[in-house]
């Protein structure tokens, strides 16, 4: 009898608990989404502290999740769901289609995937494997990821589905990263509403980082002088460039209980802190809430110029001005050298003459 029911306890010990994560899952409205790219695992990695104050039910990677060159055994991070694309892999994994359907279907029975496909909807795509050269007329995703993606856009709809990486879709975010620097990035002209493009990059890896402190302030200046027509500029950045050189996460928050929902995008420091962030009702994601903004806010035209289609001079004049700077600065070396030599040989003629 007394075997019986240790038996009974270890059962509701191993068993339950299972069960209670299922049904808390399963009723869980998703509302805060972390993203970033670029960490090092050999590098020192404070960030993850304010990851996890912020407290993500999903946390999706973006790019260098990992530099897999490094051997060297780590525990997986992560209580929250983690998600992302792989990069540097030579071939798709797994490898078969049947292998890929048969663990689809197995993420698709477990609790909770209904309700974050209804309320908030996280695609990912494979930009590497199908890339054409950087040069050609190409394609980046290839044929059969298309004709993925335009049917999950055509499939049953969510109030809020985040890209990672344009067909019409209503409420879509844009995510990215593997650059190595944060912003937030708004076009007006592509949908009938606005697309968001939150980049953050990266958790260890950065543009300031990678250059002596004393340049730092300069890197800023450069961001701050770069043409931009779709950089969100608001009060609410920390640096006036509006970009972030220092290492960042991005943050998704949806408040379901606010009238009508809104959505929160952010750049996060290692602290946690903002460094910058937009704010908006979710119904602007829709081509009437897009229409009634666009009556009320004259800078809605403002995020409608690809920078690609600014004129040339404009395009690249910090870039002629960088090399511009460069070859000045050759030029006036070899002057220099060349004024020293000639004066080192008219010394020594002088001095064999006497």
């Amino acid at each position: 009898m007394a075997a019986t029911f240790r038996l009974l306890i270890l059962l509701l010990i191993v068993v339950v608990p299972p069960f209670v994560r299922a049904a808390r899952d399963a009723d869980a409205v998703v509302s805060r989404i972390a993203f970033g790219s670029c960490a090092n695992q050999s590098a020192p990695q404070p960030i993850w502290d304010a990851v996890v104050a912020f407290d993500p039910q999903v946390f999706v990677w973006l790019g260098d999740n990992v530099y897999g060159d490094n051997k060297r055994p780590f525990r997986v991070f992560g209580k929250e769901r983690t998600v992302g694309p792989w990069k540097n892999v030579p071939r798709f994994y797994p490898s078969t289609e049947q292998e890929l359907r048969r663990r689809y279907q197995l993420a698709k029975a477990k609790p909770g995937y209904a309700s974050l496909r209804e309320r908030a909807q996280v695609i990912l795509l494979d930009t590497r494997y199908h890339r054409d050269p950087l040069l050609s007329d190409g394609t980046i995703l290839g044929d059969p990821q298309w004709q993925w993606l335009e049917r999950e856009l055509h499939g049953p709809q969510s109030e809020i589905t985040v890209i990672g990486s344009s067909i019409q879709r209503n409420g879509v975010i844009f995510v990215s990263g593997d650059v190595h620097f944060g912003e937030i990035a708004r076009f007006d002209c592509g949908v009938q509403y606005p697309l968001y493009d939150v980049t953050s990059s990266g958790l260890t890896q950065s543009v300031d980082n990678s250059v002596p402190i004393v340049f730092q302030p300069i890197m800023r200046l450069l961001a701050v002088l770069a043409p931009t027509t779709m950089r969100v500029l608001n009060p609410n950045c920390l640096y006036k460039s509006c970009t972030t050189g220092q290492p960042n996460f991005g943050a998704i928050e949806i408040d379901w209980n606010a009238l009508p929902p809104r959505i929160k995008l952010e750049l996060r420091d290692v602290e946690g802190r903002s460094v910058h962030s937009v704010e908006f009702p979710i119904s602007e994601l829709q081509p009437s809430g897009a229409l009634a903004m666009k009556k009320q806010e004259h800078a809605f035209q403002r995020h409608c110029t690809l920078e690609t289609e600014l004129p040339w001079l404009t395009q690249y004049w910090l870039a002629l001005l960088f090399f511009g700077t460069i070859a000045v600065f050759i030029i006036a070396v070899v002057l220099l050298a060349i004024t020293c030599l000639s004066s080192i040989l008219t010394c020594s003629k002088k001095t064999k003459k006497e």
